[in-house]
């Protein structure tokens, strides 16, 4: 489904590389969590999955389709089958939380044939259809993280990448989203979530592969 391949990145060059000799490689349908302290690598390896961030040298393959051969316009196609949620939600602040899912299918190129039916069952699976004429400022944090639950969910993506989606959440509502996921992950989706909230994810009820990237060389790092 996923292969990283002998990925290295490097941001700066006097801090020494984030990858260096990566690989990895991820089954359909499975629930991975990625952990580590802060600049282990966890961000960098959702973006470069997002296509967000370029690997200086490697390859990429993400259900048998090779990142480094998508021209910059099929970026929109390739990412409709990637869901995303963020620590910082990235929700428009002057839509409101229908019009957030509705600009979402536009811009990223979706169908918007039955789009109101779509939209609408997608914010009751999430438990925030009754949000939905509200404005991102109106919501709680638990309540935006839903709604950028439904957003990434919103085009039955293969994939779901979740960057710390419980950084910013207290105990309840982090749980929540942990729950949230799962559902996602019975559907079928295949999950990555990089995060620091080990207490909640020992949690989780799916079975889940667990990647510590602290317990890695810096060099020649692997999972499979």
């Amino acid at each position: 489904m996923i292969d990283l391949i002998n990925i290295r990145k490097t941001y700066d060059e006097n801090e020494g590389p984030v990858f260096d000799g990566f690989n990895a490689h991820v089954e359909r349908g499975e629930f991975i969590l990625v952990t580590g302290k802060s600049g282990s690598g966890k961000s960098t390896l959702i973006r470069m999955l997002l296509k967000e961030v370029e690997p200086d040298s490697g390859s990429i393959v993400v259900d048998g389709r090779e990142l480094s051969g998508i021209a910059k316009n099929q970026i929109p196609a390739y990412r409709r089958g990637i869901g995303v949620v963020f620590q910082d939600f990235r929700l428009f602040d002057d839509y409101t939380v229908y019009g957030n899912l509705e600009v979402v299918l536009s811009v990223t190129g979706g169908s918007m044939r039955d789009s109101e039916q779509r939209i609408t069952s997608i914010l009751k699976l999430m438990g925030v259809d009754r949000l939905h004429k509200r404005y991102p400022r109106e919501l709680s944090g638990g309540e935006k993280q839903k709604v950028c639950m439904a957003r990434a969910l919103i085009n039955s993506p293969l994939v779901l990448l979740a960057d710390e989606p419980t950084g910013n959440l207290d105990p309840a509502s982090s749980a929540e989203i942990f729950r949230l996921l799962e559902i996602a992950h019975r559907q079928g989706t295949t999950v990555i979530m990089a995060t620091h909230d080990l207490a909640t994810a020992d949690r989780l009820k799916t079975t889940c592969r667990r990647i510590d990237l602290d317990l890695m060389p810096k060099s020649a790092k692997h999972f499979c």
